[in-house]
């Protein structure tokens, strides 16, 4: 498949990734599973999205913003990582239309995570 998600992390990060060849109706047919994470999420779901597979733009791919992630309560941070520089324009292009500021893109997976990861370790210290 060339657009998957899957819960990585304990369930707190949805990793989605694209790999070319990819079409808007295979990541919008992702919406309603992706829905049905964060209504069933207790705490943010933060998304990571993999787009190092992907170097070409797709027509209606600005349908992203209709993303639950950028939307629902339940979202958190939304880390994008190996956007090539077309790529990456779509996608800030994507969040200005949706007004959603808490994004960033790094170019690794690892340096995404990582991210992550410390923004979960916060969550789980003003827990207490």
């Amino acid at each position: 498949m060339p657009v998957t998600q899957q819960l990585i992390e304990n369930e707190r990060i949805l990793l989605v990734t694209f790999t070319d060849p990819w079409t808007a109706k295979e990541m919008l047919q992702l919406f309603p599973e992706s829905r049905k994470y964060y209504d069933a999420a207790e705490r943010p779901l933060h998304l990571l999205i993999d787009v190092s597979g992907a170097r070409l733009s797709m027509p209606g791919a600005l349908r992203a913003r209709e993303a639950p992630a950028l939307k629902h309560p339940m979202g958190g941070e939304v880390v994008v990582v190996g956007a090539q520089s077309v790529v990456r324009l779509i996608g800030e292009t994507v969040f200005k239309l949706a007004r959603f500021e808490r994004v960033c893109f790094f170019e690794t997976y690892e340096e995404g995570l990582a991210f992550l990861r410390e923004r979960i370790a916060e969550e789980a210290r003003s827990e207490r």
